[in-house]
């Protein structure tokens, strides 16, 4: 049986290891080096005298001392939403650099303080989690720092998706090092599904046909399969639009793509969902939502690797769910090509107008490159995305409250092999995005045909798409 480690445990035996080899690349090295010279020394000639050889030999010992390497020390300000993973292995990095001390406040209105301190040049983070959209709005405009140097020779262990998020098109930079990989799935509650009677699910064969004959039966027994806000739920529609291979904006982000066949296919699917009657009418993650989850009424969302962290604060005992969740691949059939979707997944970003850059892209190596440092953050809920981490037993043996002993883990990172890669969000996805969470129920309450919707969708969203886009 594998042992499992602390984070206690865990820290004191990557830090063993990483004194061991401070240590040894700080002291200074003797070099004894032995040189023989050979003199040819004459003596004066007679007749009868033979030249005689002397050989004279020289011993010298050369020290080369090397000079210890320079301590990092400092600061590292860091700038995310409140209660962050990336708290976790800052416990870890400044363990292994002492001298560094990492500051995280965490401002409410940071979005607000951080634009303004773009704008004036000073007050900025070293450090600023920033989601897909964002980097490459700020990328574009050359506010963040560009970290090439430094992912470009380890890229090939990151995935591919996640990668391109770090990268603007427009300066051939990497802006931002990848983050969390912000897989999805299907969670349910496996012992609800049982007293509906659908114990002996085939998740793996289950197509959406499947599902929405399940969905409707299961909604005509009180129970819910999935959120679904009366104002809307761009989240699903963009899951959907992932697997069958669609894009809201163009790779190059040049164009608007959400009203082509695949978009008006993608709407036509979420319609097909909340006509079953199983989408909650709830805000989601709402105090309503949560009630509905312990007291299991809603026995099933969408939801993102990441909402486990979210989940664990809400469900603690057995009568509220926990150890009874399990997470399925989204449905497949028909024109679907990927049974699974990115659901967020921010980047850790530098600023250019930061004053601690070198500290900072310590701390993203070792917080999201590194498999100690990944150990740390990962464990509160995010994935990141660095596949080393994604493949170890550090990642894939743990365990969670809501899962009980079943290995979650192992699940997502075959989730993982399967993210697609031609879904991009450039910039001005943001734009069109919220177009369609304003607009999308109109088309799923039958008001506009789906087609027609989708070209609505288009139009309304080109002004302000075409302000934030990066024009190349």
């Amino acid at each position: 049986m594998e042992k499992k480690l602390s984070r206690r445990s865990l820290l004191r035996v990557f830090g063993i290891s990483a004194a061991a080899t401070w240590v040894a690349a700080c002291t200074p090295q003797v070099v004894k080096e032995t040189v023989i010279v050979e003199k040819e020394v004459e003596v004066e000639k007679e007749v009868t005298t033979v030249v005689e050889k002397e050989v004279e030999k020289v011993v010298k010992e050369t020290v080369v001392v090397e000079q210890a390497a320079v301590e990092p020390e400092g600061e590292v300000i860091f700038w995310g939403h409140d209660q962050h993973p990336l708290d976790l292995a800052a416990e870890g990095f400044t363990q292994k650099y002492p001298k560094i001390t990492w500051t995280s406040p965490h401002p409410a209105d940071w979005g607000t303080k951080l634009n303004a301190a773009f704008a004036s040049g000073t007050g900025c983070p070293d450090l600023v989690w920033l989601e897909a959209t964002q980097v490459q709005d700020f990328g574009c405009n050359d506010l963040l720092f560009d970290v090439t140097p430094i992912l470009e020779p380890v890229a090939e262990d990151f995935h591919p998706a996640k990668l391109a998020e770090t990268f603007v098109t427009k300066t051939g930079k990497n802006v931002g090092w990848p983050g969390d990989l912000s897989v999805s799935g299907y969670y349910y509650r496996f012992d609800q599904f049982e007293a509906m009677g659908y114990g002996d699910v085939d998740w793996e064969a289950m197509t959406y046909d499947d599902f929405l004959l399940m969905a409707k039966d299961i909604a005509g027994k009180g129970k819910y399969l999935f959120c679904f806000p009366a104002s809307g739920w761009s989240a699903l529609f963009n899951l959907i639009l992932q697997q069958l291979g669609g894009l809201l904006v163009s790779q190059d982000g040049q164009q608007i793509m959400v009203g082509d066949e695949k978009g008006i296919e993608a709407m036509t699917m979420v319609k097909a969902l909340y006509d079953t009657g199983a989408g909650l009418d709830v805000a989601w993650w709402s105090a309503p939502y949560w009630a509905s989850i312990q007291d299991g009424t809603l026995i099933g969302d969408f939801a993102a690797a990441w909402s486990k962290g979210f989940w664990e604060a809400q469900i603690k005992t057995p009568e509220q769910g926990a150890g009874y969740w399990r997470i399925a691949k989204f449905p497949g059939g028909g024109n679907v090509k990927y049974r699974t979707g990115i659901w967020g997944g921010a980047t850790l970003c530098i600023p250019n107008c930061a004053e601690n850059k070198e500290n900072a892209m310590l701390y993203q190596q070792y917080a999201l490159g590194s498999l100690e440092g990944c150990a740390l953050a990962g464990g509160w809920g995010i994935i990141p995305s660095y596949r080393p981490y994604v493949a170890s037993s550090l990642f894939q043996g743990a365990r969670s409250i809501i899962f009980g002993d079943w290995a979650f883990n192992s699940f997502w990172a075959e989730q993982e092999k399967g993210l697609s890669q031609e879904y991009y969000r450039p910039a001005g996805w943001g734009a069109v995005d919220a177009i369609i969470g304003r607009e999308m129920m109109s088309i799923i309450l039958g008001e506009k045909p789906v087609d027609a919707g989708m070209q609505d969708i288009v139009s309304l969203s080109t002004p302000d798409f075409e302000r934030t886009m990066c024009k190349l």
